[in-house]
């Protein structure tokens, strides 16, 4: 019996000691939530929405970029003076004939005022025209025409609406030796367009979409990456006549009588974008093709109506941008084009495109001072209870 008790006591020693061990090992901080924001009282819980929303927004996250070719600048006011030109045109194919009627609109160039930041990016049109063409020979459009990009750190997205009545053939000459008709104009013709496309950025860890199209982030090296996504969009067209004009009707078959016609098309796409530095110039380009299926429909001018069934078509993504930026000041210009297209050889169709253009100049602030006190005056950080503060 004796001699169980050196046994007793070692084992006793022993684990008192690695008890010991085990409490005395440092445990680990807990990282505040949401759900650690206060939010038993009325109060508490009317305030714990808004104050989850800044908690998202504000807190640090861990940086999942190669700061040696990336800098950035989500922490600074973006403020860009934009001029820009919103884009959108369509052809009628005529495949009896092999002619086609390019329907321009009459573009003009507007002065806009950004703001970027980590909250979020807002561009909008001052009103003010630096720039109109002749709407002697052009006539006049009136459009609609809303433009989102979305420049995610591993995605981007590109969502748009555009709606435009008013349209001239810029292509009149090709048919028509009338030298005091420089274009025939259409102000009856609307054309309406919703397209949306999203790219995966495959090496986002060293290159920036946000460098050239978004500006809160900076290529510091040159850098690329291969691109793949999806796309969809639907375009549609009506005139209160035939879209062929009269004086052009000898250049087209019947068949292309057409007074109000649509397109829907979807695929996929794939393609690779790239952005070379040097110094603080940066130039960046991207070509994006896709492929998918399309359906048309239209109404002719003799109540006839055609619908065909899905087919080959196919869509193509051009990006240009190029600046000056020394991280506190930047100045530059890009170009966003999207071109659809389709493969029917015996039917009359559409191809149709969408994009925009634009120079700007811009400057980033540092406001992290001034937004801690409108936040902490508002009771947003700070506060009793605060997560972070704990």
């Amino acid at each position: 019996m004796n001699k169980l008790i050196p046994v007793k006591l070692s084992i006793f020693i022993l684990c008192f000691f690695i008890s010991g061990q085990i409490s005395g090992q440092p445990v680990k901080d807990k990282k505040p939530t949401i759900f650690d924001i206060p939010h038993k009282t009325l109060y508490e819980k009317w305030m714990w929405i808004h104050r989850s929303v800044v908690f998202e927004i504000i807190k640090e996250r861990k940086i999942a970029y190669d700061s040696t070719y990336i800098k950035s600048y989500s922490k600074r006011l973006t403020v860009i003076v934009p001029v820009s030109a919103r884009l959108m045109h369509f052809n009628l194919l005529s495949p009896g004939t092999g002619n086609r009627l390019q329907f321009t609109p009459n573009y003009r160039y507007d002065v806009g005022f950004g703001i970027s930041s980590r909250w979020a990016t807002f561009i909008t049109n001052t009103g003010i025209v630096f720039f109109n063409t002749d709407n002697n020979q052009r006539g006049v459009t009136r459009h609609n025409d809303f433009q989102l990009n979305l420049y995610g750190k591993r995605t981007t997205s590109d969502i748009s609406y555009q709606n435009y009545r008013g349209f001239y053939i810029a292509n009149t000459r090709d048919f028509t030796k009338d030298d005091s008709k420089l274009f025939i104009v259409r102000p009856d013709v609307k054309a309406t367009l919703f397209a949306t496309s999203t790219y995966y950025i495959f090496n986002s860890k060293k290159f920036s979409y946000r460098n050239s199209f978004a500006f809160t982030e900076s290529q510091l090296k040159s850098a690329g990456s291969v691109l793949a996504g999806a796309y969809y969009s639907l375009f549609g067209v009506r005139a209160d006549s035939s879209l062929v004009s009269q004086e052009l009707k000898p250049n087209f078959d019947s068949l292309s009588n057409i007074i109000e016609g649509s397109t829907q098309s979807f695929g996929i796409t794939g393609g690779y974008i790239y952005t070379f530095v040097r110094h603080k110039a940066y130039l960046t380009t991207s070509i994006v093709p896709g492929v998918g299926l399309e359906q048309t429909t239209y109404d002719r001018e003799n109540k006839k109506n055609y619908r065909n069934a899905y087919q080959p078509a196919g869509k193509v993504n051009f990006r240009l941008g190029f600046g000056y930026d020394t991280g506190t000041f930047f100045i530059g210009a890009l170009g966003v084009y999207d071109y659809f297209y389709n493969f029917n050889g015996t039917h009359q169709t559409f191809n149709y495109s969408t994009g925009k253009a634009l120079a700007f100049v811009g400057y980033r602030f540092k406001y992290l001072r001034t937004e801690k006190r409108i936040l902490r005056k508002l009771k947003l950080i700070d506060y009793p209870g605060d997560p972070r503060n704990s």
